[in-house]
């Protein structure tokens, strides 16, 4: 038999070109462009079959990224397997938003910034990343939290800061929403408090409808009906926490089909609070940024 090249992947692989190159250069080990300029470079039946089985996941519905195991958000690179969401290139723009709202505070206050359902980490390890970078000073006196309510999601949360060289910057704790971290007016005192949520708030009926993400966990996904169950749950607990004197800012990822019932809500618990809800680059509703002044 002869021995199979990379040739032979890019000619006879049933996936996109673009989807061929990536799985073959995952397992080869090399760049796009090495594929291209050394087509004949051989490979082994072994690594052949290897990608034999990876077509096959992907023609099957399996993300690429849970098959590579990892997958590109804000510039960095994340592990994730199917515990996990594979971070969302709209979702960037919660970092962006997270570093804005930590420098723009003029009380000189230290943000506390938390992640509600922080599945892979990406949210709060990229924003951590990105002020370390941008204002080291900030960054050191900032208070970085994460929360989620698998323990699989947190190890993996964990794993992802620990490859960026976060140590123990980032307190990792297991729960639901705001009850694993306890917040009281001691805890919150001369903190500006950033609170980011992308919570599950597709329906039942989006994710039956919805065959790429099928193989995504559906604990992460799946917001109850009308899909806004885990926000309406953040909103109570927030209406019960006393932060009078605090200032806070809350950024909510949602369903473009949801704006008028995230406003209702709003209305509803943080009468108070201010309202913005910031389109992304599809020019779609996706984050409702919420604002409680001192």
């Amino acid at each position: 038999m002869k021995k199979p090249d990379i040739r032979s992947i890019l000619k006879e692989s049933s996936l996109p070109r673009l989807e061929t190159e990536i799985l073959a250069s995952f397992l080869l080990g090399q760049s796009r462009e090495y594929l291209l300029t050394h087509p004949e470079t051989g490979i082994s039946h072994a690594l052949y079959g290897r990608y034999k089985n990876l077509e096959t996941k992907r023609l099957e519905g399996w993300p690429i990224a849970y098959l590579t195991g990892q997958k590109e958000f804000y510039g960095l690179s994340f592990k994730v397997n199917p515990a996990v969401l594979t971070p969302r290139p709209e979702t960037e723009m919660m970092v962006e938003e997270i570093i804005a709202a930590a420098k723009r505070d003029k009380s000189k206050k230290a943000p506390l910034i938390v992640d509600l359902g922080t599945g892979s980490g990406a949210i709060i390890v990229a924003s951590a990343t990105e002020l370390r970078k941008l204002s080291p000073a900030l960054f050191m006196k900032t208070k970085f939290m994460a929360v989620d309510i698998s323990r699989q999601a947190l190890n993996i949360a964990k794993e992802n800061s620990l490859a960026h060289k976060l140590g123990r910057r980032i307190e990792f704790l297991h729960g639901n929403l705001l009850t694993p971290l306890k917040l009281n007016e001691r805890k919150l005192a001369g903190r500006h408090l950033i609170i980011a949520a992308n919570l599950p708030y597709l329906t039942k009926s989006q994710i039956k409808d919805s065959p790429s993400i099928q193989r995504e966990p559906k604990l992460a996904l799946d917001g109850g009906p009308g899909g806004l169950k885990y926000y309406k749950e953040l909103f109570r607990q927030l209406a019960d926490l006393e932060l009078s004197g605090i200032h806070a800012r809350i950024l909510c990822e949602i369903d473009p089909a949801q704006t008028v019932k995230i406003r209702s809500l709003i209305k509803k618990y943080l009468p108070q609070a201010e309202l913005k809800i910031k389109k992304d680059l599809s020019r779609k509703d996706r984050l409702a940024i919420i604002q409680k002044a001192d």
